[in-house]
């Protein structure tokens, strides 16, 4: 039977001719969690979609190892997605970044709303920023993606719809879209870039909605069913993935 390998994310930097540090971080993880020990291997991948083999040397201050394998760890996916998330309460974040992740979603911009109940000052929404940013490496690593999501600064739905791109396929989930379903906008765009936008708990407002439209975003409908804003990003994200990788 296969050993299964523990996978870490390791800057490129950090890989120096035969040999790889892993940052401080994998440490505490390496040596007290996994309870890895010099001798054993493990894997690690840079983001450039290159992945080693490495016999660890070395388990702290930083974790050392030899590199036995290279690899090309995979292609890049077909289509880029973003995710403009309306902040939510409590650790829901924390699960849609972790889920968004794990289907390949390439981007984060957590947004403000007219309906966020979430108030962030500056210095929380940057400890909240490097928080996803860490969900989002350690969920690259599980899923075997061969690149590290990248979470964005918390913003505001104003500034976000002045930079959808022309090329991007834009789209909005809205419960009072009853004709344009998400499926068919999808299969008859063969976007290569999407952005999408999930409101917060209440959802986004009328006023939101026909400024969306204005930016050119397209209002599409999931079904017949209201998703919490916790569950809506991950169902559109595989959603896109399905139709739009085949």
């Amino acid at each position: 039977m296969k050993k299964h390998l523990h996978r870490f994310y390791v800057p490129q930097k950090n890989i120096l001719d035969n040999t790889v540090i892993l940052p401080a971080e994998h440490a505490n993880h390496i040596k007290n969690v996994l309870r890895m020990k010099p001798g054993d291997s493990c894997l690690v991948f840079d983001g450039t979609g290159f992945e080693y083999k490495i016999l660890l040397e070395k388990i702290s201050p930083e974790p050392e190892g030899r590199i036995i394998n290279r690899y090309i760890a995979g292609t890049p996916d077909k289509v880029r997605i973003t995710l403009v998330q309306g902040l939510a309460k409590g650790d829901k974040m924390d699960l849609i970044i972790q889920k968004c992740s794990e289907i390949g979603t390439d981007i984060f911009i957590p947004c403000k709303s007219e309906r966020t109940i979430v108030k962030l000052d500056q210095a929380g929404a940057a400890k909240k920023k490097e928080r996803w940013q860490k969900i989002a490496q350690s969920a690259a690593e599980q899923s075997h993606s061969i690149t590290i999501p990248l979470v964005e600064p918390v913003t505001d739905l104003a500034s976000v719809l002045k930079q959808v791109k022309p090329d991007q396929l834009a789209i909005i989930p809205w419960e009072n879209e009853k004709s344009t379903s998400i499926k068919k906008v999808l299969r008859d765009s063969g976007a290569r870039e999407i952005i999408f936008f999930i409101g917060p708990e209440g959802g986004f407002s009328e006023q939101e909605i026909a400024a969306a439209k204005k930016a050119g975003v397209l209002p599409v409908s999931l079904g017949q069913h209201i998703l919490r804003t916790e569950t809506a990003g991950i169902v559109v994200a595989a959603i896109v993935r399905y139709e739009l990788e085949g």
